[in-house]
């Protein structure tokens, strides 16, 4: 048999409380794991309906049944609540712009796809570009280098090819043979001697040729190799 009572107290942290009944002195126990509903925490004058039954030698509520929370989901289930369509009907014209909102976006990524095309190809032309200048002026310095170098290394027999041939026989071919050795001379100095530099020596035995010892006496101070002062260096020296 079902009785009816009231919540009179009930204890959160630890699950139980107690239910009084009208007519009776005693307070009835009941624990939350009876509720039907555990979601929703019992209320002190909460109505509930319940059967009495005996656990462990102590009597308390069993099959309990919440009234008031029945009767606020009875209340619910004939009144429903209506649907506000607020959002829906207020601006009509807003529903209209989100479809030209999205083809607004789907146009402007478009456009970054394609910029961001032309800006990739146009760092590629610059790149080769700037490939292309280095490979031609590359291929410059090495012609002025094998132009140097042919210049250097061609320069006597050309003259004596194209001028001291046709005149060999002639009065004038001693001078243009003095001339010829003169160049080649002037030639294998300046190759040589950017070869050498002041550091300091000052005598013959440290000299490694006589063209590095008359450079020296030339062009680098308080050297000791031309005791005479008349520009011939290490003039006793029988290494040359």
């Amino acid at each position: 048999m079902f009785t009816e009572g009231k919540i009179k107290s009930y204890i959160t942290e630890r699950g139980f409380g107690f239910i009084a009944i009208e007519g009776e002195s005693k307070d009835l126990f009941f624990h939350i794991k009876d509720f039907p509903n555990k979601s929703v925490e019992p209320k002190i004058g909460e109505n509930l309906k319940f059967r009495i039954v005996e656990d462990n030698g102590k009597l308390k509520a069993d099959q309990i049944v919440r009234l008031d929370l029945k009767q606020n989901i009875a209340d619910l289930e004939a009144h429903p609540p209506q649907r506000s369509y607020a959002n829906h009907n207020a601006s009509p014209q807003f529903n209209k712009r989100r479809p030209k909102d999205g083809i607004f976006t789907i146009v402007g990524l478009i456009i970054i796809a394609v910029l961001a095309v032309l800006v990739y190809n146009k760092y590629q032309d610059y790149r080769q570009a700037q490939q292309l200048k280095a490979q031609q002026f590359m291929q410059q310095q090495a012609q002025i280098v094998e132009q140097q170098r042919e210049a250097l290394g061609d320069l006597p027999d050309r003259v004596l090819s194209e001028q001291g041939q046709k005149n060999l026989d002639s009065p004038s071919s001693q001078s243009l043979k003095t001339e010829v050795i003169n160049v080649a001379a002037n030639t294998q100095a300046q190759v040589t001697t950017s070869q050498f530099k002041c550091d300091g020596r000052q005598h013959c035995s440290q000299m490694n040729s006589r063209a590095e010892a008359e450079w020296f006496v030339q062009h680098c101070p308080d050297n000791k190799m031309d005791g005479d002062g008349d520009k011939i260096p290490c003039e006793n020296d029988s290494r040359w």
